[in-house]
């Protein structure tokens, strides 16, 4: 039966473009300031833990562009998890902002991540042991960017952003460590023709949770896209980070991501992942819709 199911989520994995492509329709350009973005993503893997931990994120996204060159952006999310293994929130901490114009900022980021067991006997708040679900806010994410350098003939577009993670996520039932963290990175993208490619490095300071063995971590994307109209765009893209913790391995994951602009005001943002690394999820997927004025 999980042969099967392996097998089945495969083969959707591979025609996922192909069937939303047969939806698409070129509609009008707009010019943004601001967006709205709300999207549901779930994950599923053991983690090298043993154990399968099944998750369900769901961000609330706000962004402003008060300029062409700056995007400031908050997300809200609620956690839904089959046990209380804390969690890394790996590859929430930034989306591609800049894949489609008519995509907020935002749109499902998340599902990636390594389970981080506390070390038995130290330190205080959740063991990971227990099989009850946990749900509740996440931890709220605050974001900065700004294209230092606008793509030219010969030259990628450049934005470098910031994020501060608050520690909102209840601790004690595995929602989050309970600490603040810190990252700042650069995202490089340029067009050839009707295809895109792009690149995004993250170096990420986690606070020191007693236990967790937390460590600072790198993260990157790597993505190629083509347009296949106007407004419609699948990527492939390849997601991996360093070791976010002295318990845990690097990760990497593969993605099939699809940018889709239904109308002048909604978008919508649809990803399947499949995990490569032990550490990473085994599978995941996403969508969300993001709404522009």
């Amino acid at each position: 039966m999980i042969r099967y199911l392996k097998t089945l989520y495969s083969l959707s994995f591979m025609i996922f473009t192909c069937v939303t492509t047969v939806f698409a329709a070129d509609v009008p350009p707009k010019q943004q300031s601001a967006s709205v973005s709300f999207g549901a993503e779930y994950a599923s893997g053991e983690y090298e833990t043993g154990s399968t931990t099944r998750s369900i994120y769901m961000p609330l996204i706000v962004t402003w562009f008060p300029t062409d060159r700056i995007d400031v952006g908050v997300e809200i999310p609620f956690v839904y998890q089959n046990n209380s293994n804390v969690t890394t929130d790996l590859y929430r901490n930034n989306q591609i902002a800049a894949a489609a114009k008519t995509v907020a900022r935002g749109g499902p980021g998340g599902s990636g991540g390594s389970t981080i067991q506390q070390q038995s006997g130290t330190g205080s708040g959740s063991s990971g042991s227990s099989d009850s679900a946990v749900s509740g806010i996440g931890d709220i994410i605050l974001r900065f960017g700004l294209i230092a350098l606008f793509e030219e003939r010969w030259l990628p577009q450049l934005r470098p952003s910031l994020f501060v993670k608050f520690p909102t996520a209840n601790s004690s039932d595995g929602l989050g460590t309970g600490e603040f963290d810190a990252g700042a990175g650069i995202e490089a993208s340029k067009w050839f023709g009707d295809t895109y490619f792009l690149g995004e490095v993250l170096y990420i300071y986690q606070g020191k949770a007693d236990g967790f063995g937390l460590k600072n971590y790198a993260s990157y994307t790597l993505g190629a896209g083509y347009q296949l109209t106007a407004y419609f765009k699948p990527m492939l893209m390849l997601k991996g980070a360093t070791a976010p913790s002295t318990y845990s391995d690097a990760l990497l994951e593969v993605r099939e991501r699809v940018l889709w602009s239904l109308s002048s005001t909604t978008s919508l943002d649809l990803y399947l992942s499949q995990g490569i690394a032990d550490s990473s999820p085994d599978y995941g997927g996403g969508i969300a819709v993001v709404y522009s004025f």
